[in-house]
């Protein structure tokens, strides 16, 4: 079994969905192996979901023309439904661009 240093490296390291799947099933396996901590579990949802949201955001940055640093952020603070769907996903990046450059304009 991995070491969980390296798999949370390894986790982080992803590139694309399957990378990160691949992660999420080693940690599964070692996880009913009794091989993780619960705080461990923890950690390594925290990084998956830091993963995630940035390949989320990647998806999304194909369709929508914003800063990258922004989607990430809108990304990542977006529901679990939400996140699901991208055509959901994509729609409320959207909105909240919308929301964010109206309170710049407003701003002036």
């Amino acid at each position: 079994m991995k070491k969980f240093e390296d798999l949370i490296n390894e986790t982080l390291e992803s590139e694309d969905w399957e990378e990160l799947e691949a992660a999420a099933d080693l940690f599964q396996f070692g996880i009913e192996k009794g091989y993780y901590t619960k705080a461990q579990a923890v950690r390594f949802n925290d990084t998956y979901w830091k993963v995630k949201d940035r390949c989320l955001a990647d998806e999304v940055a194909r369709e929508v023309k914003a800063n990258k640093l922004d989607i990430i952020s809108i990304v990542s603070s977006a529901s679990t439904d939400v996140k699901s769907d991208t055509g959901k996903l994509i729609s409320y990046v959207n909105d909240r661009l919308k929301a964010l450059r109206g309170k710049v304009k407003g701003l002036k």
